[in-house]
């Protein structure tokens, strides 16, 4: 700022929201007439609020400082002058000074000061509204003409933050509005959602919202997988979903299109405000009517505690169901067809759309299907029990899938074990068992054994071809297994198909090569007897070997040529027969001294024709 005789001139910085940075205005105007002057200065279109609102008198100037000082009284808005600039308060002061206002009207509706600052905090669109409102009506003189509780014109001269205080008053959304912004939700939704809340104190939904914070803890969710199990839900599902179960699947598709996907649900990250703006409703349940007793019900059913929340977060509408009229009938449906008490919480849990009026309705069709197919009901239980998904498939769908497997030549009972022990393999994807079948054929296997693999492992075919089977076959031949080979060791012991390669099978083979065995001799092993690849470190390859090499004196080779010896049970089988031979100054193999059933090695080792005690360590 500098003086030139009787002039003034100031150059002052002022920040603009729409363009988001300061923007320099310079005014020249003599004292004399600036003292005198009492509207504002213009540039341009612009509008520069220097010399402008307030008393002349009220200004503090001395023209010795004048390059150090300026404090216009400007209607509770400040400008100070930095050297030669001057610049408005700057818009965090607006905002800090907006907050508290917001903050003490919070406290008159009743909500705490500990709450009501917290709820100001998070409000920045709601609080940045409120200051372009005071901002506007400054700038345009358009107090005197604004109706509040208190007038225009006596509020004129009031302090910014008086100012923000009667703006927000004049809304009359009870505080709705910041608060549902504090939580995480759209400002653009909160207009919304007001209409269902405007009747409810903010004190009673502060109460709710801490509720289901507490119920939709992250922490309850650790290690649950929930984005996995919804998009199965979804993918699995073909029954005519209700209207409560196209909510859900709306409010799930709608959560897939944003940014982070269904993966928020396992994070929990803003998951409370998308819930609200979907199921806007939840807020109007009554905490001890409603959502306590609905919480307490769930976890009677047998779901854990910590895992009610995520039961609901599934599907959203059972929020707002009556448990008499809505929850228990479901359940009762589900116990009449057969399903246990103590299994209804489990169920829940791996199914949250039980709680659905078309999921439970199919229980009837589901079970008549199956029996028209001759498979035993208590072996439908057991598989909607273990796979309630079961519940979410129409019986055209289950049809598709019988289909694809009778097409491998099972029988009836092989169906019947499949429902009962394998259920997750009759939601297989019709694809996906076709990648499975022709991965088989490539391998050199036909539909015979294709057959009896079903029969035997059934989750092979659930399984994925390129992350799980093929790996699998993969080991194998990099250890050397390839071609008739491996398909022996299919035959004989599919199961390891299903076996983790890192956690499982490398260690297994590691150990025996460890142990002195060469990677020739552990194909040749496992080639020669593939269950050899089930068998635990730990409890059966370290005990043995010790015992072959440290008590019996023999050569690991031995096992190369006899593989089964790990298959015989060490304290009865192995240690008996062995004494029994040191005893009598015996030398044989392994496959002589363990092949023969009891009779017939008591025939040829002890004299007897029949072994009338079964052989013990204390022979």
């Amino acid at each position: 700022m500098a003086t030139s005789g009787r002039m003034l001139t100031c150059s002052l910085l002022r920040f603009h929201e729409r363009d988001g940075q300061f923007i320099r205005y310079t005014v020249a105007t003599d004292w004399c007439t600036a003292k005198a002057e009492q509207k504002p200065q213009q540039t341009g279109a612009k509008i520069c609020r220097f010399f402008s609102f307030g008393h002349v008198a009220n200004w503090s100037l001395n023209f010795n400082a004048l390059k150090s000082s300026v404090k216009p009284y400007s209607h509770g808005r400040k400008w100070h002058c930095l050297g030669e600039h001057a610049m408005h308060d700057s818009p965090a002061d607006d905002m800090q000074d907006a907050q508290g206002a917001v903050a003490q009207l919070l406290q008159e509706l009743g909500v705490s000061k500990e709450d009501a600052v917290g709820i100001s905090s998070k409000a920045p669109v709601y609080i940045r509204e409120l200051v372009d409102a005071v901002h506007e009506l400054d700038d345009a003189h358009l107090w005197s003409s604004w109706q509040g509780e208190s007038g225009g014109s006596a509020i004129e001269h009031d302090t910014f933050r008086n100012k923000i205080l009667q703006i927000a008053r004049t809304k009359r959304d009870m505080g709705i509005f910041p608060f549902l912004e504090s939580i995480g939700v759209n400002p653009l939704s909160t207009r919304h959602i007001s209409r269902y809340l405007s009747a409810e104190p903010l004190t009673c939904l502060i109460q709710k919202i801490d509720f289901f914070k507490e119920l939709f803890s992250p922490a309850n969710f650790e290690g649950r997988n929930i984005s996995y199990m919804v998009r199965r839900m979804m993918m699995q599902l073909s029954v005519s979903a209700d209207d409560n179960l196209q909510q859900s699947l709306s409010f799930f598709e709608k959560m897939e299109a944003k940014r982070g996907g269904l993966t928020v649900l396992d994070s929990g990250d803003g998951i409370l405000a998308r819930l609200i703006e979907s199921f806007p409703k939840i807020l109007l349940q009554s905490m001890d009517k409603n959502l306590k007793p609905a919480v307490d019900f769930l976890e009677s059913t047998g779901v854990p505690k910590g895992c009610v929340g995520m039961v609901l977060l599934c599907f959203p509408p059972a929020i707002l169901y009556d448990i008499g009229a809505d929850i228990q009938p479901r359940i009762r449906t589900l116990k009449k067809a057969g399903i246990c008490s103590k299994d209804v919480g489990k169920m829940l849990l791996r199914y949250p759309w039980l709680l659905s009026k078309c999921i439970v309705d199919n229980v009837d069709n589901i079970t008549v299907y199956f029996a028209a197919e001759k498979v035993p009901k208590k072996n439908v239980v057991r598989g909607i029990t273990r796979c309630p998904q079961l519940l979410g498939y129409s019986p055209d769908k289950l049809k598709l899938v019988l289909n694809q497997i009778n097409s491998l030549g099972i029988e009836s009972k092989t169906l019947a074990r499949i429902t009962a022990f394998s259920p997750q393999l009759l939601l297989r994807r019709s694809q996906d068992f076709i990648k499975v079948v022709s991965f088989m054929e490539d391998l050199g296997l036909n539909t015979k054994t294709m057959g009896k693999i079903l029969d035997r492992c059934p989750e092979i075919y659930a399984s994925n071809v390129e992350f799980t089977l093929r790996r699998k076959v993969e080991f194998l031949v990099e250890l050397g297994i390839h071609d008739l080979r491996l398909q022996r060791v299919l035959q004989k012991y599919p199961e390891f198909l299903v076996m983790d390669v890192d956690r499982t099978l490398k260690p297994r083979i590691e150990y025996l090569e460890h142990a002195g065995f060469s990677k020739e001799n552990v194909a040749f092993m496992i080639s020669g007897f593939p269950p050899l690849l089930g068998y635990s470190v730990e409890e059966v390859f370290r005990p043995k070997i010790e015992y072959l090499v440290n008590d019996m004196g023999k050569s690991i080779k031995e096992a190369v040529t006899y593989p089964r010896y790990f298959s015989y049970s060490l304290e009865k089988k192995i240690k008996p027969r062995f004494r029994i031979l040191q005893n009598r100054k015996i030398q044989v193999d392994l496959k002589t001294m363990l092949s023969k059933g009891d009779d017939e090695f008591a025939e040829d080792f002890l004299g007897v024709s029949r072994m009338l005690v079964p052989l013990t360590n204390d022979f």
